[in-house]
């Protein structure tokens, strides 16, 4: 499975690659939403890890502009934000999977098919 892991944070992107990437899986790390949309047609994930708030480009606005490229994108929001308004805009650009940061082990089962949507 390839996986684009796209958080501003070193650590935290190394900690999602340790509860979510399996010894087969090609990973790509992006440090912000801008590097991503850079990068999304020629990596090509299956699917897109996204935090929602950094710097350059946060998370919503890059699941916006990767949808508009890559109408049928499997986009998860990864963050530590639990806020409705969060969540509502992650809906409204189509983004099925909401995760909190403090439960990454679910995010496997998500990419696997084995989860509920938000």
């Amino acid at each position: 499975m390839k996986i684009m892991i796209v958080d501003d944070n070193d650590l935290m992107r190394k900690e999602i690659m340790q509860s979510v990437v399996r010894a087969d899986d090609i990973i790509m790390e992006c440090a912000d939403g801008e590097s991503a949309l850079a990068n999304c047609l020629d990596f090509n994930p299956d699917w897109f890890l996204l935090d929602i708030r950094m710097g350059k480009m946060n998370g919503l606005t890059a699941a916006e502009k990767i949808k508009d490229i890559k109408p049928d994108a499997k986009i998860a929001f990864v963050t530590s934000y639990d806020l409705d308004m969060y969540r509502k805009a992650a809906k409204e650009l189509g983004v099925q999977y909401y995760f909190l940061k403090s439960n990454m082990l679910k995010i496997r089962d998500m990419m696997n098919g084995a989860s509920d949507r938000i």
